[in-house]
């Protein structure tokens, strides 16, 4: 497709690799972290998954090599869920082998909600084999309450975020108050696991969510390596430098790739908040 035009620019770091690295080490520079994540989903090729599956195993090598602040996001129908979910484990497995033997970080991304069973299922089984493997949780979802409970069990690492996939109201919470709400339980859930290894990122813009949950850490002396605020690429960059100047871990969520359209079309149209969101936060500290 190409390179990123000058409107993309804002939320996609580029289309290659050597470009999103560069972003990441200017963010290191002023000691914010990343993590990476190669753009495109729902993959029906055997051959594209494992491709994508090669590309994750370069990323990591590169990371390493260049002694960068970094670890990385994947979905799982990039490795080949659409396909078949014993060979996305095993293309899976293989990010996670390498990412074991390198001491870096592997997130698994949430999807729509007919992704979500499998994909806890698949990160439910990682996590007994591997060190590396967590999970994105969406706050509006019903099941997640519960959901928080069986990561816990597991190795406790997940992302928490909003969500934003357009779900039924059978399935999601719908107004914002209620999302807030939701969203600020289970993260104080999390930030008061104690097990060992155990790890919350709050990956959130809202200024609301912020201000309680560094109340909340600071109340509760909840140690920097539990915790990280995450937020996107283009979405509020003097926040990333301010949390990052009053001691909190931050790490910002920097894509890449050709399938850049789908991306950038989804952050403004799978739900019409998102829109009047980004257009609100476009000029924002």
């Amino acid at each position: 497709m190409g390179s990123v035009p000058f409107f993309a620019r804002r939320w996609i770091s580029g289309t290659t690799m050597p470009e999103a690295l560069e972003r990441v080490k200017a963010l290191n520079a002023r000691r914010v972290s990343a993590t990476l994540d190669l753009l495109g989903e729902n993959i029906t090729s055997e051959a594209q998954a494992r491709a994508c599956t090669s590309e994750y195993i370069r990323m990591l090598e590169s990371i390493s090599g260049g002694s960068i602040d970094s670890h990385v996001s994947l979905k799982l129908t990039m490795l080949g869920l659409d396909i078949d979910e014993e060979l996305c484990f095993s293309l899976l497995s293989e990010v996670l082998r390498k990412a074991d033997a390198l001491g870096n970080r592997v997130a698994l991304d949430m999807e729509g909600s007919p992704y979500t069973e499998r994909t806890l299922r698949i990160y439910e089984a990682a996590a007994k084999s591997f060190r590396s493997p967590e999970i994105v949780l969406q706050a509006y979802l019903k099941r997640t309450e519960a959901d928080v409970e069986r990561v816990m069990r597991a190795n406790g690492r997940f992302r928490l975020c909003k969500g934003a996939y357009k779900e039924s109201a059978d399935v999601a919470f719908k107004d914002m108050p209620s999302i807030q709400a939701q969203y600020l339980k289970l993260a104080k859930r999390a930030l008061s696991n104690s097990a060992a290894g155990a790890h919350v990122c709050l990956a959130t813009h809202d200024d609301t969510l912020i201000d309680a949950l560094k109340a909340f850490i600071a109340e509760n002396k909840i140690p920097k390596e539990r915790y990280e605020f995450q937020m996107l690429y283009g979405m509020r960059e003097k926040t990333w430098y301010r949390l990052a100047e009053e001691g909190h871990p931050i790490t910002v969520y920097i894509p890449y790739g050709r399938e850049w359209q789908a991306y950038y079309a989804r952050r403004l149209a799978e739900r019409k908040e998102n829109i009047f969101f980004v257009l609100k936060n476009l000029f924002r500290d």
